[in-house]
């Protein structure tokens, strides 16, 4: 049973399984030709310009990353975070992502809101989230658990 209450926002947006879904672009990602080249896809990807509340951009080495946004910092800003989306059309191609992404990465729901005119304007769906403690991300100190993800193993 989990500890999560039922109507707690990540419960909320949780995706049903299947396919096509969007998902949410932010980082190295958002550049067709890598998209292309990741997915080994014959023509470039369409991409639609989007926009994601509720995390916030870190920097983990020269790469932005996101993180929870901090819930009981009130005084700070709803950060907006641009970037792209793309409807992933299989599991292959989500699988693709992931490995691109590497373990340093994990999937996480949002809400994307669509900023280019065209319909759908607003849909439940994916993004890659910083798997790491996002404490030390910000401190700038080493993350054991991250490692340990990345060596495919545990600290004793």
């Amino acid at each position: 049973m989990s500890s999560t209450p039922p109507n707690h926002p990540r419960n909320i947006l949780q995706q049903p399984p299947g396919y096509p879904q969007y998902y949410f672009f932010y980082g190295t990602l958002t550049t067709p030709q890598t998209l292309q080249r990741i997915l080994d896809h014959t023509e470039e990807p369409t991409l639609r310009k989007a926009q994601i509340t509720g995390f916030t951009v870190a920097k983990w080495g020269d790469y932005p990353t996101l993180i929870n946004r901090e819930q009981n910092d009130e005084q700070e800003q709803e950060q907006v975070i641009s970037g792209y989306a793309y409807l992933v059309q299989s599991d292959e191609e989500a699988q693709k992502l992931a490995s691109y992404e590497t373990k340093a990465y994990m999937v996480t729901s949002c809400w994307i809101c669509f900023v280019d005119g065209e319909e759908p304007g607003e849909v439940r769906g994916r993004t890659f989230m910083y798997a790491g403690d996002a404490k030390a991300l910000l401190e700038q100190r080493f993350d054991r658990k991250l490692w340990a993800l990345q060596m495919g193993g545990k600290l004793g």
